[in-house]
């Protein structure tokens, strides 16, 4: 029955199909820790246009020090607002999926903002492909960022990387993706973690958008990046691992692109001076666990 309601709601007429939801078609998981300031907004996006019942909505607030499930429970009243100790994005994410009662589940970042019609997209592309990951093409709103900033992000977009889209924030994965995946380790950048994973049986879909507010300061931005840098190093030591030649020929085109591109120079400039600020903090600076947040981009949402 799930799998007809599934396909009567993304294939609406189909056949003749009136069916009814009976059930959720997917789980979507938003692991949130201190999002007071933007949950409100994250959540009255998704939901709008969002038919009642058709996604099961779990909010896991972890370690939270505000009043973000209050925020959550306020703005979506058919959301499960679970609440933990442990001030882990990873821990998050494996209570969601242990609380989550549909075979698909949608992993949604609790500062992303995106529509329930992306939402169904994903779905889809992941009916019609049998794929086991569908992920959306990510809108930096780099508006009220910094000159610096902004022409980071300029050159940033030039990288191989978006060729294919970017797994970040908001994807889809299957029954069968999620038993590749298996429990999520503590590990910093889980979002990539998916991506290495899954690699091989994934579908990009451009059309299901989302939106990522970028740091919005040059400081603040290195934070970010070498949180990024030491998540894949993380991954490395996993030995969840890229092929090299794979990472030599993403490089060697950028730095092409970049060359062929006077635009964006300035912000290969920016590029260059980040990549090596960030890697020079997490050379001198310990990192104990703590979850590293941009507090920025939320203070613009709010």
């Amino acid at each position: 029955m799930r799998f007809l309601t599934l396909w009567a709601e993304l294939l609406p007429g189909v056949a003749g199909m009136s069916i009814k939801p009976t059930s959720p078609i997917c789980s979507i998981i938003i692991p949130a820790y201190n999002e007071e300031s933007c949950i409100s907004t994250t959540l009255n996006a998704l939901t709008k246009g969002m038919k009642t019942g058709e996604f099961e909505i779990i909010v896991v607030c972890n370690g939270c020090q505000d009043n973000t499930a209050a925020a959550a429970r306020s703005a979506c009243e058919l959301a499960r607002v679970l609440e933990t100790h442990v001030a882990s994005k990873t821990n998050a994410l494996n209570i969601g999926i242990k609380e989550a009662t549909c075979d698909t589940i949608v992993f949604l970042d609790a500062d992303i903002k995106t529509s329930a019609a992306s939402v169904r997209l994903l779905l889809r592309s992941l009916a019609f492909t049998n794929r086991d990951l569908a992920y959306g093409k990510a809108i930096f709103s780099t508006r009220k960022c910094s000159a610096p900033v902004k022409s980071f992000y300029k050159a940033w977009r030039l990288n191989p990387y978006f060729d294919g889209g970017k797994v970040g924030g908001f994807f889809a994965v299957s029954k069968l993706g999620l038993s590749t995946l298996g429990e999520f380790p503590h590990l910093t950048n889980d979002d990539e973690y998916v991506r290495r994973k899954l690699a091989v049986a994934s579908v990009y879909v451009p059309a299901a958008t989302y939106t990522v507010e970028p740091p919005r300061t040059l400081s603040s931005l290195i934070k970010v990046r070498s949180r990024v840098y030491r998540g894949n190093q993380e991954l490395s030591s996993l030995q969840i691992q890229v092929a090299n030649n794979q990472q030599r020929a993403n490089g060697r085109r950028f730095l092409r692109r970049l060359a062929n591109n006077p635009s964006a120079w300035a912000g290969a400039f920016v590029f260059a001076l980040v990549a090596t600020a960030a890697h020079l903090r997490n050379r001198v600076r310990s990192y104990d666990g703590e979850w590293e947040q941009d507090p920025t981009a939320r203070t613009a949402q709010g």
